[in-house]
């Protein structure tokens, strides 16, 4: 395994990538780890034009172009490449995690900035999460996020966001792989999840091979002492500590963050590389993010129009 996908500590990252240009060698292999293959038509063979900022790759074969950042969430940024690097590799450490405030500081940037490329890196874990399922035995329970003056234990207040926490067993019943998934309110009765909730978590969260699925629909049926729970009650800390509660807006990208960290820690994964590669894929992340803003930029311009 190359040096830089294991580095212990920020100052040693600083250290390993003091400029923009020591960056492509690393950023080529997380974009290519099995060389270079044109977008276009797959060839393996391309010409490198060096007078821009980043280089550019012609492909030998159909003479398309393309570059380092072309199709991922990096595209049309104008941050720093050593920067980025930076940004992902403190959301890939499991300690803590890290907000948009304390990441302008530390790579001196805006909170505008800082906000938007951890959002675009949380986008591209929910990508990459759903093109993976839950394996094995399945088991899960039904959970809520946020509070309200008015708690009720029946009731399910506009405060509150029920998710489906679960997790896939392998065969020695340990737990190697989770899931924290909201759920639509018309799968609720109350703070009942209902069988087609189930269902359609079961249907986009789980292989169809898997050997068993059991998800406990009433909330006080949970064993709060179960290692499951621990883990869900474990976000939920992260969540209050490191930024001070979220929305439900985009409460679904930060859960799918912490069950990537979580995931990796399982499969002993250690370094960055893994979150690198996920960035600099062509997973649709930068399309959805995108999208988003664009959907978000014209509902604010509509409110303010009225």
């Amino acid at each position: 395994m190359k040096a830089w996908r294991n580095v212990g500590s920020l100052e040693e990252l600083l250290d390993r990538f003091p400029t923009d240009h020591s960056c492509i060698p690393a950023l080529f292999e997380l974009k290519w780890p099995h060389g270079y293959r044109c977008p276009n038509c797959r060839h393996t063979r391309a010409y490198v034009i060096r007078t821009r900022r980043l280089p550019l790759y012609e492909c030998s074969a159909c003479q398309h172009q393309t570059s380092l950042t072309a199709g991922t969430i990096l595209e049309s940024s104008r941050t720093s490449l050593r920067k980025w690097i930076v940004a992902i590799w403190l959301v890939s450490r499991r300690d803590a995690g890290i907000n948009a405030v304390r990441l302008s500081s530390l790579i001196e940037v805006t909170y505008k900035t800082a906000w938007a490329m951890l959002h675009k890196i949380r986008t591209a874990i929910s990508c990459a999460d759903e093109q993976e399922q839950l394996e094995y035995n399945v088991h899960g329970f039904i959970a809520y996020y946020g509070s309200s003056r008015h708690y009720s234990c029946f009731e399910l207040t506009a405060q509150e966001y029920p998710l489906i926490v679960a997790a896939a067993l392998d065969s020695d019943d340990k737990e190697q792989k989770y899931k924290m998934k909201m759920v639509n309110r018309q799968h609720m009765s109350g703070k009942l999840l209902l069988p087609t909730g189930c269902d359609e978590f079961t249907e986009q969260h789980v292989c169809p091979l898997a050997a068993a699925v059991s998800i406990i629909r009433q909330r006080f049926r949970v064993k709060h002492n179960s290692p499951l729970y621990t883990v869900f009650r474990r976000a939920k800390r992260w969540l209050c500590d490191t930024f001070r509660g979220i929305s439900g807006k985009y409460l679904q990208r930060y859960l799918d963050e912490f069950c990537y960290r979580e995931n990796a820690a399982a499969r002993h994964a250690t370094g960055w590389g893994t979150l690198g590669e996920i960035c600099f894929a062509r997973n649709g992340a930068r399309e959805r993010y995108l999208n988003r803003t664009t959907t978000l930029r014209g509902q604010s311009h509509y409110m303010a129009a009225a």
